[in-house]
């Protein structure tokens, strides 16, 4: 019965996820206002302007809050000197949220 609720739990969670994840892809001129402003971009999809990968940002949240975890994301970007961090995914594993993405520097 537990295991039941347990999974029922994690599937709704992933379902919320999803559902309130679905970003568009930032165009150029967002990406190169935001890069002006040293705000970190940060979408589910790629990007079409040329960029260098810098490395991969990892995140662990105790709560189901998108906006902590997603400054998270931004802070840990930053911390790389990236531009935007692109492909994030977000999940759920034994009562915490994850989100990944790859950090990446535009080239002008």
């Amino acid at each position: 019965m537990k295991r039941t609720i347990l999974l029922i739990s994690v599937l709704l969670c992933a379902i919320i996820l999803s559902s309130t994840v679905m970003a568009q892809p930032p165009t150029s001129t967002m990406i190169t206002k935001s890069a002006k402003q040293k705000d970190i971009v940060l979408t589910t999809a790629d990007i079409k302007d040329s960029y260098k990968v810098i490395g991969i940002v990892s995140i662990r949240g105790g709560e189901v809050n998108l906006d902590a975890l997603n400054s998270k994301l931004k802070d840990a970007g930053k911390e790389l000197g990236a531009d935007a961090v692109i492909g994030i995914q977000y999940f759920t594993y034994s009562g915490y949220v994850y989100a990944y993405g790859t950090a990446v520097k535009i080239k002008e």
